[in-house]
């Protein structure tokens, strides 16, 4: 089998509201497709969902766009893989390391390609190339995002009335309204939900960091995700708070993963196939954490239903990755199983809604990633 060609275009979904974190410049909904086709007739689905204001501590990730995703992938990529055999994934990735330094979403999303037509040579679903699926569902945590209490409040009732057990939170702008609200949230959710603050770098200084912390934990926090920016700040958070501490921005690819567990930095991380560059990046930071002790979750930048079937193979089949997932629940328009729990566009470009079952995504079990790709619809959310 050999690739006969790779193209990529934009297009874009309506969120169902307005989901803001601290950076976040832009609005949800923003991605680019790419679709590999080989000589044998089968076609392979990936995903970007590229932020041009998100790219780690320090800007070492510089970030990317729609646009620049699209010509890496056409002008860069795109030329070393086309003529080469689609199943040898990792001859693949090595190709395109070699080809250009960076653009991890551009890589990502034909790495997932890859492995789609892999999974559908062999007729198994992506899972099972991973090793397995090592639990039979994956835990969602509902993404609250920056805006008014009240608002916050009621998303999370409607999410969890939904059976979502596990919330993220934004927060990192306002330490004190990052307290009331996780005490709310607290207060007025039933028992066993779990909480997590994202602040997303947003405490500047390391003693502010630690101040707060030390309260949300008086409050009733489960964990905080990235309060600071840098390995060394991170780890003296760390030191310094009971509350176990998510690496993000702090933690891209296998060489963050190795600096961040030497430094003691983290207790968990938050795994990006984006930030690592596709599923075989992801496999190995994943594979680090869990030799270190230090548990996963799954994350991302809310991906349509393409690049959230990769997602949710990878977290079925990592061990380490027993946080619960803050990933979409993707469904076509009129079919979504929930009201708000993992709903975040009005509509998708799959053809039908992943299955839940208590506020967790069930296995696909279709070859590849066991979705079907509407491609009327990915014309109509082109984004021109």
């Amino acid at each position: 089998m050999k690739i006969t060609a790779i193209d990529a275009f934009p297009f874009r979904l309506r969120p169902r509201r307005e989901f803001k974190w601290t950076g976040l410049q832009l609005q949800l909904g923003g991605f680019v497709v790419v679709r590999v086709r080989t000589d044998e007739g089968l076609v392979g689905y990936g995903e970007a969902t590229p932020l041009p204001d998100w790219g780690g501590d320090y800007g070492r990730r510089s970030g990317e766009t729609q646009a620049t995703v699209v010509a890496i992938i056409k002008d860069v990529l795109a030329p070393v893989l086309v003529g080469q055999n689609p199943l040898n994934v990792t001859a693949a990735v090595a190709r395109m390391h070699r080809a250009t330094v960076g653009n991890s979403y551009a890589k990502c999303a034909i790495d997932i390609a890859l492995h789609d037509l892999w999974g559908k040579a062999l007729g198994v679903p992506l899972y099972q190339l991973l090793g397995g699926a090592c639990r039979e569902a994956v835990p969602v945590a509902h993404m609250i995002g920056l805006m008014p209490d009240n608002e916050a409040l009621a998303e999370a009732a409607g999410a969890a009335s939904d059976g979502i057990r596990a919330f993220q939170v934004k927060g990192g702008e306002n330490p004190e309204r990052d307290v009331r609200l996780i005490r709310q949230l607290r207060l007025e959710l039933s028992d066993g939900i779990v909480l997590r603050l994202d602040a997303n770098q947003g405490y500047q200084d390391i003693k502010t960091a630690i101040r707060v912390i030390q309260t949300l934990a008086e409050v009733g926090l489960d964990f905080i995700e990235q309060p600071v920016m840098g390995l060394q700040a991170m780890a003296e958070v760390t030191h310094h708070v009971s509350v176990p501490v998510v690496a993000d921005e702090s933690c891209w690819n296998a060489a963050d993963a190795l600096e961040l567990i030497q430094s003691r930095a983290a207790d968990r991380i938050s795994i990006y196939l984006a930030k690592s560059g596709g599923v075989q990046g992801a496999v190995r930071v994943a594979a680090l954490g869990e030799a270190a002790g230090l548990a996963s979750d799954v994350n991302g930048s809310i991906e349509s239903g393409i690049g959230n079937a990769a997602n949710l193979h990878f977290a079925l089949a990592m061990p380490s990755v027993s946080m619960a997932a803050v990933i979409p629940v993707s469904a076509p328009v009129g079919t979504h199983p929930y009201h708000i729990g993992g709903h975040y566009y009005e509509d998708d470009v799959i053809n039908a809604p992943f299955a839940v079952r208590d506020g967790m995504l069930l296995p696909l079990d279709k070859p590849g990633l066991g979705i079907e790709v509407d491609e009327r619809k990915l014309e109509t959310f082109r984004d021109a």
